[in-house]
């Protein structure tokens, strides 16, 4: 019967618990006190008949009831997200909260305006945006949507893959006039390298050629960030060789203010390609839904410029 139903409002206090792994991140989520969030937790136990945690001196483990009371209650407060906000856009009007996370690169040389043209576009979703390479738990980090660069997606969520990536090695001019030209593998290794410190500070990088098996070259850059613009900023002053996305400098290869080097090998496994991101047990939001296809359609109509050939033959 209706009428032995769990309050909604406790069920989503629990989600909050679970996902936030302990009952003081849950209390400070949720805008209350420890005290009055335990006893509101203990008030569902009751309700329903079940102990959902097993507490412990430094966490909180989920029964079975709680487990299952999890994984049901996250497609409920869904569901009703989603009546809220279809009832919301009933006049033909999306409206709602969308919490996305931007890689660092993308973020900010080519994202962060693609979400500026979005808000003037839909001026009823709240955006709520991170920059960083991290991705973790999305349910934890209340993150909705997430753009990832790799060559590996995450099995625990839900990858959709919008186009590739290609990087490249390129110098400045005056680079390669100071220390001559670069013609194989050997002189690169004697160059200093700038590169994103989420490469590591010492890996191998793998250089597909034509023709014959790819070429690994150990890589210890001089210079790394996680901050692109200044990456792209340390090779146009000279300091060395750089692997980046084509994307970051496409526009300084046609221009002529950088040179690809050794063009005939193409670097591969550092992130292949570009990811949307969403938690496997949420329904995205209509909101969610339409940032997710806005920031595809750009990618999309965009990407052909960071291509290797378009860029070489122009």
């Amino acid at each position: 019967m209706i009428d032995n139903m769990p309050d909604l409002n406790l069920v989503r206090l629990f989600v909050a618990m679970v996902e936030s792994r302990n009952l003081s991140a849950a209390a400070l989520r949720c805008g209350m006190t420890r005290s009055n969030m335990s006893h509101r937790l203990k008030r569902l136990e009751l309700d329903l008949g079940a102990q959902l945690f097993r507490r412990t001196t430094r966490h909180v483990e989920l029964t079975p009831a709680g487990q299952l009371l999890y994984r049901h209650g996250l497609r409920v407060l869904d569901e009703m997200r989603a009546v809220q906000a279809a009832i919301d856009s009933l006049d033909g009007t999306v409206r709602g909260d969308v919490r996305v996370r931007l890689p660092t690169g993308l973020g900010h040389l080519y994202l962060a305006p693609v979400l500026l043209d979005f808000a003037r576009t839909y001026p009823d979703i709240a955006l709520r945006v991170h920059i960083n390479d991290g991705i973790g738990d999305l349910i934890s980090a209340e993150v909705d949507l997430a753009l990832k660069i790799t060559s590996s997606p995450p099995e625990d969520h839900v990858a959709r893959r919008i186009c590739g990536i290609q990087w490249c090695l390129c110098a400045s001019p005056e680079f390669l006039e100071k220390n001559g030209p670069i013609q194989n593998i050997e002189q690169l290794g004697r160059c200093d390298l700038i590169a994103p410190q989420s490469l590591g500070r010492r890996f191998d990088l793998r250089l597909k050629q034509a023709q014959g098996d790819p070429l690994i070259l150990r890589i210890a850059p001089r210079l790394q960030s996680g901050d692109y613009p200044f990456l792209r900023d340390a090779v146009l002053a000279g300091l060395g060789v750089a692997l980046l996305p084509r994307y970051a400098v496409w526009s300084q290869l046609r221009g002529g203010s950088l040179i690809e080097v050794l063009p005939a090998f193409e670097p591969e496994g550092v992130g292949d390609a570009i990811y949307l991101l969403t938690a496997p047990n949420r329904f995205p939001s209509m909101a969610t839904r339409v940032l997710a296809d806005f920031i595809r359609e750009h990618v999309e109509r965009h990407s052909a410029d960071w291509d290797r050939n378009a860029v070489t033959a122009r």
